[in-house]
């Protein structure tokens, strides 16, 4: 007996046909850093203005007031904290991401938003200048 004659057929890919040239076509159309193009202000048109639909704000579906930027527009900022610490941070990243009913958080976009606060807060920041001093 020859197990091949129980293997099932491959499935039909008929309908695939032109999907590898449409992929390599809108690859092609894309810029060097593999992100689309941004439209210049002025020529966007007005039919790309939304119509009637709601129209989702920044950084919501994040939870946060605005996504993180792009890796290529980030300007990196580092936090260090010794072995005990960072344990302790972990587990209040991990505690914030349960109460705000979120499936990821990171401590960046925790640090960003802490720092927000104190920008826009003036009881925070004046909490923030009190452990400063």
């Amino acid at each position: 007996m020859n197990a091949s004659r129980n293997t099932p057929p491959p499935p039909d890919m008929g309908g695939l046909t032109g999907d590898w040239a449409k992929l390599q076509e809108l690859r092609r159309d894309k810029t060097p850093t593999g992100r689309e193009p941004k439209p210049d202000q002025h020529e966007a048109k007005e039919s790309e203005q939304p119509t009637g639909r709601r129209q989702s704000r920044p950084g919501r579906t994040r939870g946060g007031r605005k996504p993180p930027p792009a890796a290529a527009d980030a300007i990196p900022t580092t936090v260090r904290f010794d072995p005990e610490e960072s344990s302790q941070i972990d587990r209040f990243v991990l505690e914030l991401r349960d109460d705000a009913g979120r499936r990821a958080l990171d401590k960046a976009e925790v640090v960003r938003e802490l720092i927000r606060m104190g920008m826009e807060h003036e009881p925070t920041r004046k909490a923030l200048l009190r452990r400063l001093r």
